[in-house]
């Protein structure tokens, strides 16, 4: 059985779209991760939630004084 596509809109609905926030966060932290084992590279993400709160992933130190405004870490 083949699947349509989906049709990607704004979640109306806040605790849905809040769900939905957090799980595809974690999904793309996951990846993230998966990513930088697979491949050996330095991964930073950066995402911002609709009320302005920031999460981060970094799977080195360095991104995290990178991202420091002042450098010190």
């Amino acid at each position: 059985m083949v699947r349509g596509k989906t049709v990607i809109k704004r979640i109306e609905d806040k605790t849905r779209r809040q769900v939905t926030f957090s799980k595809r966060r974690s999904g793309l932290f996951k990846k993230a991760r998966e990513l930088a084992v697979l491949c050996d590279v330095q991964i930073g993400v950066l995402v911002f939630s609709s009320t302005g709160r920031l999460y981060e992933y970094s799977n080195t130190r360095d991104m995290y004084i990178f991202w420091n405004k002042d450098g010190q870490g």
